[in-house]
């Protein structure tokens, strides 16, 4: 059930940060008892009785680095530092690009459209987003300046940490000889010998504390049972069960931490005051033996910020993968998000153009002045009459129904009648050249009038009268009338 789901990961949160906690507390501990016993230059000074020799302690410090990799594996995890870096920035700026592409668009469309716009800000829907996005950018200058400690004291203790790397041999030449101790019979004191046992209880402490940190690691419980049977009795106290159960669990190591560091305390005052009257017991050969238990004290505090900065790194690394899983989660929500806005926005603005298109149509405007203030000569006695004698010419044998059915009368005598001249802007004449006029039935726009002619009558009776048989009927006529027409005297 998701109620379940939601306590598991409130409870892994908080046990995460109680095993973080205690660790730290540890480690912490121990880099400053390294640092202490490295500026006593302990254990080596109870070991350098000759001023010749190495001390065993620092050979076994050098393979001990080299084992690990040497300066050179620290290298090469520092260089991918900025590259891992750079990734997790990248992919955050890309985050944040999106982000404010999808803002700027809406406020565009929103000053565009106006109170139209009805849909929600991208301001009021991006606050997590941006808050999010704000902590993952300080966890990342937290980074930053993590990377820039860690160079920091990798640049401070390089030349060391490449001597351990190198082996003995060359160790033991980079070490300035100091001839024999006049105090050497400080080494087998009761001071001596008091300090090598508190260098005992310190690796003990060590290893004790390297325990308690893999049981911390380690230590686990099943708390989805408990959950599931909290849900089952009504709801889930996620706070009151997880604290319960990370008590049982975790209380008695945390005893154990708190104790380790109570001990340190106490432990590191008796050396102090033992490596005091250590050094009142010893005498150097002058100058030379100075040197040379500086150069000691240096390899020593070489090895302990080898592994240290080993650690770091490792840690360094693992989180900034672990960053980059959680950036691209965050991306692709912010993705998610924008390509939902879009598609909104493309369909808000389909509506909102649909809309548009059906609104009213706008005033015609009014025609300009010049299409009115034509003089009115040229208006009756121009383009207006000429077109009308025009469409009364094109109307020709487009007569009433009725007008067709009846016969047609007989044609009026063919007269050599000129062609009506044409129209100021016609392109062609308004009568063929040598073409006779139409007859009267023809049309209703005839240009002379219309009369029916006395039976019997012919204007002609000079000439031979025509047969009135030899004519065919009006509709015998074929197209080409004009021409079956005979031809009379001149």
């Amino acid at each position: 059930p998701m109620p379940v789901h939601q306590a598991m990961a409130a409870y892994e949160v908080r046990k995460s940060d109680l095993v973080n906690t205690e660790v730290s507390k540890l480690r912490e501990a121990t880099q400053l008892l390294n640092s202490v016993l490295a500026s006593l230059n302990l254990p080596a000074a109870l070991e350098d009785t000759s001023g010749q020799k190495l001390p065993q302690s620092l050979i076994d410090k050098g393979e001990a680095v080299a084992r690990a990799g040497g300066v050179a594996q620290l290298d090469r995890m520092i260089r991918e530092l900025p590259e891992l870096l750079q990734r997790n920035r990248d992919i955050l700026d890309e985050a944040d690009r999106m982000l404010n592409e999808e803002l700027q668009s809406d406020e565009q469309l929103r000053q565009q459209f106006k109170e139209r716009w009805t849909r929600t800000p991208s301001a009021k829907l991006t606050e997590t987003f941006r808050t999010n996005a704000a902590k993952y950018r300080e966890i990342i200058n937290n980074a930053v300046n993590a990377d820039g400690t860690v160079q920091e004291k990798y640049g401070k203790h390089k030349r060391g940490m490449e001597l351990l790397s190198e082996g003995p041999t060359v160790m033991a030449a980079s070490v300035p000889v100091a001839g024999p101790v006049s105090g050497s019979a400080a080494h087998n004191s009761s001071t001596a010998g008091k300090l090598r046992g508190l260098m005992e209880k310190v690796e003990t402490l060590k290893a004790e504390r390297d325990a308690i940190e893999c049981e911390l690691k380690c230590a686990s419980s099943d708390m989805k049972e408990k959950f599931i049977s909290a849900l089952s009795d009504g709801t889930i106290n996620e706070q009151a069960l997880s604290v319960e159960t990370l008590g049982r669990a975790y209380g008695p190591l945390q005893k154990q931490v708190n104790e380790s560091l109570m001990r340190q305390s106490s432990l590191l005052e008796e050396i102090q005051v033992a490596n005091t009257e250590f050094c009142n017991e010893k005498s150097g050969a002058g100058g030379m033996a100075e040197r040379r238990e500086s150069v000691l004290k240096e390899l020593a505090a070489a090895h302990d910020a080898f592994f240290e900065l080993q650690n770091n790194l490792k840690e360094g690394n693992k989180f900034y993968n672990d960053l980059t899983q959680l950036l691209l989660t965050f991306q692709n929500k912010i993705s998610d998000y924008c390509f939902a806005r879009k598609t909104e926005k493309e369909e808000l603005m389909k509506d909102l153009t649909r809309d548009l298109s059906h609104g009213p149509v706008g005033v015609l405007p009014n025609a300009p002045a010049h299409h009115s203030s034509a003089p009115a000569s040229e208006n009756e006695s121009g383009v207006w009459p000429t077109l009308s004698k025009f469409t009364s010419y094109l109307s020709f044998g487009t007569g009433s129904t009725e007008a067709k059915k009846q016969p047609p009368p007989r044609p009026p005598p063919p007269t050599a009648a000129p062609a009506a001249p044409a129209g100021p802007n016609l392109p062609y004449p308004m009568q063929p050249q040598g073409m006779p006029v139409p007859y009267a039935g023809a049309g209703t726009t005839a240009p002379y009038p219309t009369y029916a002619l006395p039976p019997g009558y012919n204007p002609y009776h000079t000439l031979p009268a025509y047969p009135h048989q030899a004519y065919p009927q009006y509709h015998q006529y074929p197209p080409q009338y004009p021409g079956n027409y005979p031809s009379y005297p001149p």
